[in-house]
């Protein structure tokens, strides 16, 4: 994958280098890993709130 690195002005990028758009994941990345990313701090905060407060 081509990068850019620097401030200045744009420089050209090798011949087919496609310019990867900031804000799109990967394509390699799982949906499931993102569930899981979001589940786990959710459901460590219910485990804790269920300790604190139901023993």
């Amino acid at each position: 994958m081509a990068g850019r690195v620097g401030f200045g002005r744009p420089m050209p990028m090798r011949t087919g280098a496609s310019l990867p758009s900031r804000f799109v994941a990967p394509p390699s990345l799982h949906k499931g890993a993102l569930w899981l990313a979001a589940a786990a701090p959710l459901t460590a905060t219910a485990l804790l709130l269920a300790l604190r407060f139901g023993g």
